[in-house]
């Protein structure tokens, strides 16, 4: 107990990494307000299921193609002048959304491409985030700094969700969309200030040879540990298998709950206080809960939030009682969900060498996302043949499933996980 304080008090003593924290809190409270907002301002644009999939799935193509490329292209140079200019781009981009909306010629086409725009810039700045990290927080503190970045995060999309009504039923979807802009820009400012050490400068002998050579180096670097491999291929599944539920958000609440935008908040709040919280223990747990554990625990928990979901529109009767059980359905599942995450962010950067962090985390990224589109479009095409029931008890019995075969305690063991100084070497001199 003392040690988890410790780490805590030593965390908020990080001014620079605190200034990161702050602009991150900004940064998802913008997001959860769009989120939602963006959600009902797609379907209202194309009153259709099939076209929120395939918005969804074109939102991560660039993080497929592009993120690979920029992690080479970041690492080594300065990361808080991408983090800038990336949060700027967004931020017009958002504001544009925004205005074509008001104006009147807001359409699909518009909204397909705005996506692709602000996901070009995203595959920029998260591995520029993530290389900063190293630069601004000492190994021994990555569980609890990374922990107190995603509970307040996590607190912040709370209140995004909580605001997101409030300023959609007071003015409008527009300004909701304009609310996310000027977050972008405040925390581009934050992002601004911090102040970070000298180190090595890349950015003028980078050269097309280089270039390739360390991408090949970080393809090597995750080849070498099984681990990584192993985490890789669940973590393709599961990308895949909650697809149903981030793109067809609306429809399920319309379709299967019966409900509008009030029941889209209760789930998006439920979950982001389950996040809260199970990040908020997560340091706590991790020595007590093996990675095959939190792995099992993330994997089967999907499955098992879908049947409930569809449970409880089948059997629960509207109002209170359906409030009460889609709360309590989807803050256990947010719980599972942020013990998987804190698991994932903190392995990643206690494993990966500090020269190999923004390469490393966008071929995973990509990697991971990378059956996303092609999931969405699966979607959407069964979305015209399927009610969102039947997709969602599919998607569960799916993933129950792929799980069995997947989550084996020999694929997850915690002994001879990481990768060794002279792997690191091997893959150096390759």
């Amino acid at each position: 107990m003392r040690h988890a304080k410790k780490g805590y008090h030593e965390i908020f003593r990080n001014k620079e990494y605190m200034k990161t924290i702050i602009a991150s809190i900004i940064n998802r409270f913008g997001d959860s307000i769009d989120s939602i907002a963006f959600a009902w301002l797609v379907y209202q644009v194309t009153n259709s299921a099939a076209w929120s999939a395939i918005i969804f799935g074109v939102n991560r193509i660039p993080t497929i193609f592009l993120q690979p490329i920029a992690g080479a292209l970041v690492e080594g140079r300065k990361e808080k002048r991408i983090m800038v200019s990336t949060d700027i781009i967004r931020g017009l981009c958002v504001g544009f959304v925004a205005t074509a909306s008001l104006a009147g010629f807001l359409n699909q086409w518009i909204l397909l491409i705005c996506t692709i725009i602000i996901s070009c810039a995203e595959a920029f700045n998260r591995p520029a985030s993530a290389a900063l990290i190293p630069k601004l927080l000492d190994r021994e503190y990555y569980d609890f700094g990374l922990s107190l970045n995603t509970s307040a995060s996590s607190a912040a999309e709370l209140a995004g969700y909580g605001a997101a009504g409030v300023i959609i039923a007071s003015f409008s979807i527009s300004a909701a969309i304009y609310t996310d802009m000027v977050t972008f820009l405040l925390s581009a400012a934050i992002i601004l200030s911090v102040k970070v050490a000298a180190g090595i400068n890349k950015e003028n002998v980078l050269s097309i040879k280089s270039y390739w050579h360390s991408l090949k180096d970080g393809f090597l670097y995750i080849k070498s540990s099984s681990f990584m491999l192993n985490f890789l291929i669940m973590a393709v599944f599961l990308n895949g298998i909650l697809v149903p539920y981030n793109s067809l958000q609306a429809p399920l609440t319309s379709e299967v709950l019966h409900s509008g935008e009030a029941m889209l908040s209760v789930l998006s709040l439920a979950i982001t206080a389950g996040m809260i919280l199970g990040s908020a223990i997560y340091p706590y747990i991790r020595s007590r809960l093996s990675s095959y554990v939190i792995v099992s625990l993330a994997s089967y928990s999907i499955g098992a939030f879908y049947f409930a979901i569809i449970l409880a529109g089948r059997f629960v009767a509207p109002g209170i009682p359906m409030y009460t059980v889609i709360t309590a359905i989807s803050m256990l599942f947010g719980i599972a969900i942020a013990i998987s995450n804190g698991f994932v962010n903190a392995e990643f950067m206690k494993r990966v060498r500090e020269d190999y962090v923004a390469r490393v985390f966008s071929i995973i990224g990509a990697v991971c996302v990378a059956a996303i589109p092609v999931v969405s479009l699966t979607v959407s095409i069964f979305a015209r043949i399927a009610s969102t029931e039947v997709l969602f008890l599919a998607a569960g019995l799916i993933d129950i499933l792929i799980c069995f075969q997947l989550c084996r305690k020999s694929r997850f063991a915690d002994r001879n996980n990481n990768i060794s100084e002279g792997e690191i070497s091997d893959v150096r001199e390759d």
